[in-house]
C-alpha cells in the first residue's frame, strides 16, 4: 500500500506542527500547519503539484505573519482552515466535475444511480455551506463577536461530527436498501484521498 502524495507530504508537516506547537514554537507551528494544509487541499494530486502548493501555502503563511504577527495568524487558522474546506467541497460543484461526496459513494457503493448521485451533490453543496459558516462565525469571534475564537474553532468541530452523524440517520431512512454507517463513509473517504492506488 502507497500513501497518496497528499498525505505523504502532509503527515510529516502534521508532525513538524505538533513538535513546534509543543516546544512553543508558534511562528513554525503555523507555517507547518499551513503547509500541511496546502498539501491536503491540493488540487494537484501529483507529487510536484502537492509539494508546490504546501510550500506555497507555508510561504505565503510565512510573509503574512512577518506583517500581521505570529498571534493573529495562529488565531486565524481554524478560519483559514474552514475555508480550505469548503473550497475542497465546492470547486467539486463546478460544472462538468464529480461532487467530492458522489466520488466517495462510488469507491465505497460503485456507479450511484440517479436519486443517490443527486443526493450526494446536494450533500457536498451542504458541507460547502457548512464549512463557510464556521469561517464566518470564526472570524466574527477573531472581531470580538460572540465566543472566543478557541471555543468558536471547539465549537465547529463538536457540530461537524453531529452533522456527520446526523447525515447518516437520515441516509438510512432515505436509502434504507443501501449500506450505510458512518465508518464505511471514512473507509471510503480513506480510499479516495488517501491510498495512491485507489484512484
Amino acid at each position: 500500500m502507497r500513501l497518496a502524495p497528499r498525505l505523504a507530504v502532509s503527515l510529516p508537516l502534521s508532525g513538524l506542527f505538533v513538535a513546534a506547537h509543543a516546544m512553543g514554537a508558534d511562528l513554525a507551528a503555523a507555517v507547518a500547519a499551513a503547509g500541511a494544509a496546502g498539501a491536503v487541499l491540493a488540487p494537484s494530486q501529483r507529487m510536484a503539484g502537492v509539494c508546490l502548493a504546501a510550500g506555497a501555502t507555508a510561504a505565503a503563511l510565512l510573509a503574512a505573519a512577518l506583517t500581521l504577527g505570529t498571534a493573529a495568524l495562529l488565531a486565524a487558522l481554524p478560519v483559514l482552515g474552514h475555508l480550505g474546506f469548503a473550497w475542497h467541497f465546492g470547486r467539486t460543484l463546478a460544472p462538468g466535475q464529480e461532487a467530492l461526496i458522489t466520488r466517495y459513494t462510488r469507491a465505497d457503493l460503485g456507479e450511484p444511480g440517479p436519486r443517490l448521485a443527486a443526493y450526494t451533490r446536494a450533500l457536498t453543496l451542504f458541507w460547502t455551506l457548512a464549512f463557510l459558516g464556521f469561517a464566518l462565525v470564526g472570524a466574527a469571534a477573531m472581531a470580538g463577536f460572540g465566543p472566543s475564537p478557541a471555543r468558536a474553532a471547539a465549537a465547529s468541530i463538536v457540530v461537524s461530527a453531529v452533522l456527520f452523524l446526523a447525515e447518516h440517520a437520515l441516509r438510512l431512512r432515505l436509502f434504507p436498501d443501501l449500506p450505510t454507517h458512518p465508518w464505511r463513509t471514512l473507509r471510503a473517504i480513506w480510499r479516495v484521498d488517501v491510498l495512491a492506488d485507489a484512484r
